[in-house]
């Protein structure tokens, strides 16, 4: 039986991902924007995560910088393809959402698009503990507005109890990103790689 007649998910290039690695090996997987993707390309001591080799990295072609787009991945069968090929996935890391925050904050209905992928999430994968990655100080905006954006995302997981978390990233990122003020450069690549690694050291 195909992939693509087991799920209706037939997106080339990530069921290439999700089936590169041996079925049943991952047990993390990062879902979400370039700001996963990127671990693969932005390396300045060999390749991110090539030490864990049961985490999946689904941060590329997604979208993933807006939270509709991961949306509708979830709703081509993204995830079905994730259960029927990494069975043993008991953790999910999600970045998204940047380019849906204005110098304004991030809108009461992209929030609410935002829980409704969370909730996607737990319907299909109800064994799998859900962390929800802070939004990075960006493009110029205030630093109130992002902590403002982040505490919508803190109450999401909130509102879902002890199956969802919240991760902040650095308290002062003042040196940590790059020029495109978008993206972290290899010194903030670094910091966020390590406070991920620690985190699912502790889960």
């Amino acid at each position: 039986m195909s992939e693509k007649s087991y799920s209706g998910f037939d997106d080339a290039f990530i069921l290439r991902r999700i089936i590169s690695r041996p079925p049943g090996k991952c047990t993390i997987a990062l879902l979400g924007s370039s700001l996963f993707g990127r671990f693969k390309c932005c390396a300045s001591e060999g390749l991110y995560f090539e030490e864990n080799s049961g985490v999946l990295n689904l941060g590329c072609n997604l979208g993933g910088d807006r939270i509709r787009n991961v949306q509708r991945y979830l709703d081509k069968g993204l995830l079905g393809s994730l259960k029927h090929h990494q069975p043993n996935l008991r953790l999910m890391y999600i970045q998204m959402g940047d380019t849906d925050l204005t110098e304004t904050g991030l809108r009461k209905s992209d929030a609410q698009a935002y829980a409704r992928v969370v909730k996607s999430i737990r319907d299909e994968l109800p064994d799998v503990k859900i962390v929800i990655t802070a939004f990075f100080v960006q493009r110029g905006y205030s630093n109130a507005v992002i902590e403002e954006a982040n505490q919508m995302l803190r109450d999401i997981a909130d509102e879902n109890g002890d199956a969802v978390s919240f991760l902040p990233f650095a308290h002062d990122q003042t040196c940590l990103m790059s020029d495109d003020r978008i993206h972290p450069n290899n010194t903030g690549y670094r910091r966020w790689y390590d406070l991920l690694q620690d985190d699912m050291k502790k889960r």
